[in-house]
């Protein structure tokens, strides 16, 4: 009768009939003591049923009536494993080995526990055991290859993926390591082939995906790329982060060559939403995005908004959030959240704050205190911020002091500057009652778009540069500076700054008027020399030392014409007229529309009217141009 009965049972739970089997198995459950197979069976079925209580009651009976059973101690040991209980899980796989030496199984559960502990050395003796008892046991092939993987042993490791997937050819996860240990290898053709044989196994293996799609975005090979994207949508439709990822690729690469598919990118992140209302990274994607339509800017500020709303603590959130009231222009609201760009709870802070003996500035009283101010972006920022310098004097320093990145004494011009160096000597300087970064003095000293302080110039060049510059200038004609060529980037969205130099020949063709270049860096250089020899601009670079030389040339010079750097806003704060080129989607400096500036009362802001396409800006320019040379 054991064995009709036990055979029937077998036989549904082969046919995953679980309920079934288990009420077949019930009159050998009622004995006193049943039989350890009968109780492993039992065990079994109540687990696929997702009864994990009847289970592991039904294993510890077996292991209580069965002590001496190896088998049942190492199925309750898997139980315990499933279930995070990995010191009882353990011992029952030592028991079970002080029961059986030769249960390579039990070798293996034991190697798993033991590196889910981080007992590496430990767990690597267990599998090499299980392995010498079992050679074609894949599953230790496959956890000793990642367990090698964590010890960065790679070419180990993809030995026993290998051997693995000669066991089981069809195991998509050993397909994706072993792609992951070639990649680690920079064998990356081979690497591709397993990821892609891990897909066509699997397809709905996320990790495949994710591991080819940063192989294929290394090699900048986009269009495979998004058919990867797709791809993974098609089998994963409800995964946020593949439609997420799809919208970044689109943007990204179509953001350079003109948002012609900008509405694709949008309805990819609306998706990732939908199926993730949380998402927040998707949420300032698609607020970045609406950036590209100024129409849109209140959708924008809400989805901002709403990234914020999803996580208090996202540093991330709030600078975006604040960057965009920035960018309509309010400055109230907009600027305290711009502090959270040096916040400690960001992962990958962008800005980091110095270990300085004496404490940040809040807002305290000033008189009589010691101040020292930190550049902390670009040459641009400060240019445009140290306007606060002489505002910070005002209320009663004692002494100012400002670290600036390089040994150029253009910032000491500035009224009220005591002290000027550079960063490497941030540390020799004597203790002072704060440190402040200069990014954050308009938050500080509660700067709105009507209070801006914009009386200009605040910078000075020495006159015995500008003497000297001027010397070498051409006289009796209009001259013009000039600063539009292209630099490359890390991100391409800053390459849409940029003008090259063949869309800028209609304006350097202009007669009367001298252009003369205000760009140090070899590419903005090259490009000029690609121009024919009558239209290039005259170069003075080579003799041109730092931004005190640069100062004092454009102080020398009737005019510039410059898109958004730092040579704009050197010319702005020097008072100097400045005509700004800028893209469709323009720093939140320059607002969403206009041609004034609230920065600088003598810029003129030339906007895009078309993604990308810098013709008709050039146009405008050089017919201002014609007019600004006919009156002068």
């Amino acid at each position: 009768m054991f064995v009709d009965l036990y055979h029937r049972a077998a036989q549904h739970y082969s046919l995953n009939q679980h309920a079934d089997a288990l009420a077949v198995l019930s009159p050998l459950l009622e004995g006193p003591c049943a039989d350890a197979e009968t109780l492993n069976l039992a065990a079994a079925c109540a687990y696929a049923m997702n009864r994990v209580d009847l289970a592991q009651a039904y294993w510890q009976r077996a292991v209580a009536e069965h002590p001496r059973h190896a088998g049942v101690h190492n199925n309750l040991g898997n139980l315990y494993e499933q279930l995070k209980r990995l010191p009882e899980a353990k011992a029952l796989y030592q028991r079970a080995l002080e029961l059986d030496a030769g249960f390579a199984e039990a070798h293996y559960n034991l190697g798993n526990v033991l590196a889910h502990q981080d007992r590496i050395a430990d767990a690597e003796q267990a599998l090499r055991r299980a392995l010498e008892l079992r050679p074609d046991l894949a599953q230790a092939h496959y956890s000793l290859g990642k367990l090698l993987m964590k010890q960065t042993r790679a070419d180990e490791a993809q030995t026993h993926f290998r051997s693995a997937l000669e066991a089981r050819p069809d195991w998509a996860d050993a397909h994706l390591n072993l792609g992951n240990t070639l990649a680690a290898l920079q064998r990356w053709d081979e690497a591709e082939r397993a990821y892609r044989t891990a897909i066509e196994l699997n397809p709905c293996l996320a990790g495949a995906y994710q591991e080819l799609s940063g192989l294929l975005e290394t090699q900048g090979r986009d269009a495979e790329l998004e058919s990867l994207y797709r791809c993974l949508i098609d089998h994963v439709p409800d995964l946020s982060t593949a439609h997420y990822n799809l919208g970044q690729l689109i943007y990204r690469t179509t953001a350079v060559a003109g948002l012609e598919r900008i509405d694709e990118a949008e309805a990819a992140y609306r998706r990732a939403i939908a199926v993730q209302p949380d998402h927040v990274q998707a949420h300032l994607a698609l607020g970045n995005l609406l950036k590209e339509h100024p129409a849109r800017a209140n959708e924008m500020l809400a989805t901002f908004r709403r990234a914020v709303e999803i996580d208090p603590n996202s540093a991330e959130a709030r600078l975006n959030l604040g960057g965009g009231l920035l960018r309509v222009g309010a400055y109230a609201e907009g600027w305290p959240l711009m502090e959270s760009r040096y916040d400690d709870s960001w992962p990958q802070q962008p800005i980091r704050v110095p270990d300085l003996p004496f404490p940040q500035w809040r807002g305290e009283p000033l008189a009589g205190k010691s101040m020292l101010v930190i550049h902390e972006q670009g040459f641009g920022d400060s240019f445009q911020l140290c306007r606060y310098l002489p505002m910070l004097k005002a209320r009663g320093l004692s002494m100012l002091s400002v670290v600036w990145p390089l040994e150029d004494p253009l910032l000491a011009s500035l009224d009220g500057v005591d002290v000027c160096v550079s960063g490497e000597a941030l540390h020799t300087l004597p203790l002072h009652d704060y440190w402040c970064f200069m990014m954050s003095l308009p938050a500080l000293l509660g700067t709105t778009l009507e209070t801006v302080p914009h009386v200009t110039p605040y910078l000075a060049a020495d006159e015995r540069h500008v003497e000297h510059w001027r010397s070498r200038l051409p006289a009796r004609v209009p001259k013009v500076g000039f600063a539009a060529m292209a630099e490359p980037r890390p991100s391409p969205f800053d390459v849409r700054r940029w003008v090259g130099a063949q869309a800028s020949m209609p304006l350097l063709g202009l007669l009367g008027v001298r252009f003369v270049n205000l760009q140090k860096a070899p590419v903005a250089r090259a490009q000029l020399d690609t121009l024919p020899p009558h239209l290039r601009p005259l170069d003075l670079m080579d003799d041109v030392q730092d931004f005190s030389d640069t100062a004092a040339i454009i102080a020398s010079l009737d005019l510039v014409i410059s898109v958004d750097t730092s040579v704009a806003h050197l010319a702005g704060a020097l008072g100097k007229p400045v005509w700004m080129l800028l893209p469709s989607n323009p720093c939140w400096r320059w607002l969403i529309d206009g041609e004034e500036s609230a920065w600088y009362p003598k810029a003129r802001l030339f906007r895009q009217t078309v993604p990308n396409q810098w013709d008709d800006v050039i146009a405008r320019v050089t017919d201002a141009l014609a007019e600004w040379r006919d009156r002068n």
